[in-house]
């Protein structure tokens, strides 16, 4: 019997903030492995958690980290950095809370999404780089079915 499954993780969770931040903040790249540029989001899968099942629904928890970075240079000095380090932390942790709970069609792709914390970070070796770290965590139900040939 060959194993039917949905990519969720990537599918409905990783694909869907890549999607909301390319419809809103258009002009950062967002990129999966490293930072490119002079500003980027990475967007780093942290953790997939088992809540609670029902009868043939698994609900589970998903962290995602998503990392801005801006090198500082030619038009961010020091309070401009500052700023748009700030006001690209406001911006996404807006989008996320006007979308905790996303759907796409008639698939719920998460419920009960928020942003559980905010880091702001400068790069040791480098302090032209500064980051925001911003972790997400949201829900979604799994459909479990079975389809047995007799």
């Amino acid at each position: 019997m060959a194993i039917e499954f949905e990519n969720i993780y990537k599918d409905r969770i990783i694909d869907t903030i890549q999607k909301l931040l390319k419809q809103n903040l258009a002009s950062i790249p967002v990129v999966f492995d490293e930072h490119r540029g002079q500003e980027s989001f990475l967007i780093v899968p942290e953790a997939d958690a088992f809540v609670d099942y029902a009868s043939n629904v698994h609900i589970r928890e998903f962290t995602t980290t998503i990392n801005y970075q801006l090198r500082k240079g030619g038009e961010y000095t020091k309070e401009n950095q500052l700023n748009r380090l700030t006001m690209i932390a406001e911006v996404v942790k807006r989008l996320l809370f006007d979308n905790r709970n996303y759907e796409s069609g008639n698939i719920t792709n998460w419920y009960g999404g928020q942003v559980s914390s905010v880091e702001y970070t400068r790069d040791e070796e480098d302090e032209t780089i500064s980051n925001v770290i911003i972790t997400f965590q949201c829900n979604t139900n799994e459909v479990i079915s079975w389809s047995i040939n007799i």
